[in-house]
């Protein structure tokens, strides 16, 4: 069974339910429905659904998610994001099945209002084909629609060259004459203050040097008292704009003019411009993350995602573009959050003040990330100071954080960077395994084949767990099925045992075809740092994987499977 036939197998209880006679009536008289009759089959819960709906509040406007029903399946699941203006304008998403006010007149579907509308999260639309993805953004408006100057503010600090590379790519994008750029050193070097005087002249730049601790909110803030611009650009030393991206600055500028945008990112590459660094921030189980990090951009994402400019809950500081009067209105970057959570801040003060965040997925820059600041996860005090970070920004905005992104459909898992169906697996969600010590004899046996691949030593993972390591392989003894897997650490204090999960490994399956069940034989394994910390474990483990029954039979593999860890 696929996955989305096991979502509609555990999500659709609600089939069949009738409501009320007058529910319906009311939603015949106020509302027109609209679909496309060449392209769709019927649902027979799709008008109980929208009159329960717009039931329930003052709305102009409804829409639902959609399939594809093939072959009398039903594949292909478009779960929607709430509404999306920009994403509507480029995409056209929510066409489909809608249910409009009657009488209503509008300029399009990306003209209502956030509070007149109604997302359902339900898939009452059901197409014969494919919906069809734009070529490209729907949306690209002209530079006269910028509304004053732009001033672009950008943080640096020790690294003339990097920030030399940003700014000619920079001068050389820009169309305008009067953009101005305010530079502000953060107590750079004798040697490289220097330097920057000397690209500031060259460039045509405002210099300013603040010793002062770090803090990116209150040096940005700094930056707009200096500069003198209504659009705002706040931009990272480590971003280049490549050739191809003429004029791209006054394109964010024009879009962060529109009536109803807040903060304006754009599209981020790694150096290598094959992999996406940023094209808009979500909100996951375990805070703001950059949706599809890490992924080749020369794929096709989720209907167009990556691809075009859509609404985003947030998007990141290392490009940024806002008009001056609402970010003032807001009372710009928090001081109180000085290394993270200050660019996710401003743009979900934005959000709630009735502003719609805008990534620019249709263009690109290129970001040099990590190459101006270290991974705090990478330094235990650093990591201390996140986490009071991260604390303080949920209780600022604990509506959003703890009632989800409203740009992220609920069906989408909360874990995932991805795109993927809320169905997480067993060992995904059981957080740590229980671990035990055991003084008790393991057997080594010619049958039992395994392989421990990795023991990593993690600090967060998006399930909320915390100082881990995990531990993942395969192991199976030829003719046995009863066993469990497990992981067995030895260290100087003794012998400690932790049960696995088990996963499925296609691999193992192909390696041995004529074992039966041998592609089951996966595990994943969990264990809590500070649990071992308790134990007394502070050097070096031995780890390798075993297979257990109850707590009184246990049997390994040869000597291969074992991994030495430093703790």
């Amino acid at each position: 069974m696929s996955r989305y036939l096991r979502y509609i197998e555990q999500n659709e209880k609600w089939r069949g339910f009738k409501p009320d006679r007058h529910v319906i009536d009311r939603f015949d008289q106020n509302y027109d429905i609209i679909y496309d009759t060449d392209d769709h089959i019927p649902d027979p819960d799709a008008v109980r659904q929208f009159a329960i709906a717009a039931d329930e509040g003052d709305f102009d406007l409804l829409y639902c998610d959609e399939d594809v029903i093939r072959d009398h399946q039903r594949t292909r699941p478009y779960f929607k994001p709430g509404y999306s203006p920009e994403s509507e304008r480029s995409l056209g998403y929510i066409s489909g099945m809608i249910a409009v006010r009657k009488g209503l007149e509008y300029e399009g579907l990306y003209s209502f209002k956030r509070d007149r509308v109604c997302h359902i999260g339900k898939v009452l639309y059901h197409r014969r084909r494919e919906r069809t993805i734009p070529e490209t953004s729907g949306h690209d408006p002209f530079f006269d629609k910028v509304h004053g100057k732009i001033s672009v503010i950008i943080l640096t600090k020790d690294h003339p060259d990097m920030l030399e590379r940003c700014v000619r790519s920079l001068r050389a994008s820009l169309v305008t004459e009067d953009t101005e750029i305010i530079l502000v050193d953060n107590g750079s070097s004798e040697g490289a203050r220097r330097r920057y005087e000397e690209i500031s002249g060259e460039h045509h730049v405002s210099y300013f040097h603040d010793p002062s601790e770090f803090n990116y909110s209150e040096l940005n803030n700094f930056g707009v008292s200096k500069c003198s611009g209504e659009i705002l650009v706040f931009m990272n030393d480590d971003i280049e704009v490549p050739e191809s991206e003429k004029g791209i600055i006054e394109r964010m500028a024009a879009t962060a003019s529109s009536d109803d945008a807040g903060a304006v990112g754009i599209k981020l590459l790694y150096p290598d411009r094959e992999r996406i660094q940023h094209c808009g921030i979500t909100l996951l189980y375990t805070g703001p993350s950059h949706r599809l990090q890490g992924y080749r951009n020369d794929a096709v994402y989720y209907y167009g995602y990556s691809d075009h400019d859509i609404n985003t809950i947030a998007v990141t500081g290392a490009c940024l573009a806002v008009r001056r009067d609402r970010f003032e209105s807001v009372e710009g970057f928090d001081v109180k959050l000085p290394v993270a959570y200050n660019d996710v801040d401003l743009c979900m003060k934005l959000y709630e003040a009735g502003f719609n965040n805008i990534c620019m997925n249709s263009h690109s820059l290129i970001h040099y990330e990590g190459a101006t600041r270290a991974d705090d996860r990478k330094d235990r005090s650093a990591y201390e100071r996140l986490k009071r970070e991260k604390d303080y920004f949920n209780s600022k905005h604990r509506s959003l954080t703890d009632g989800g992104d409203p740009f992220m459909n609920e069906n989408f898992s909360p874990y995932s960077l991805d795109f993927e169906i809320n169905l997480p697996y067993e060992w995904e969600l059981s957080g740590y395994s229980a671990v035990w010590d055991t003084d008790r004899k393991i057997k080594v046996k010619k049958r039992v084949h395994g392989a421990l691949d990795r023991v990593e030593y993690r600090l967060a993972d998006a399930y909320g767990n915390e100082d881990y390591y995990e531990a993942s392989g395969w192991i199976f003894r030829e003719g046995f099925n009863s066993f469990k897997p497990c992981i067995v650490v030895e260290a100087s204090g003794g012998r400690y045992v932790a049960e696995a999960f088990k996963v499925r490994r296609i691999d193992v399956g192909e390696v041995f075809p004529k074992i039966r069940k041998s592609a089951d034989s996966g595990f994943i394994a969990r264990i809590s740092a500070v649990e071992l910390e308790k134990l007394g474990i502070k050097d070096e483990i031995t780890v390798y994987p075993a297979l257990i029954k109850g707590r009184r039979h246990m049997i390994k593999g040869d000597e291969e499977c074992q991994k030495k860890i430093k703790i």
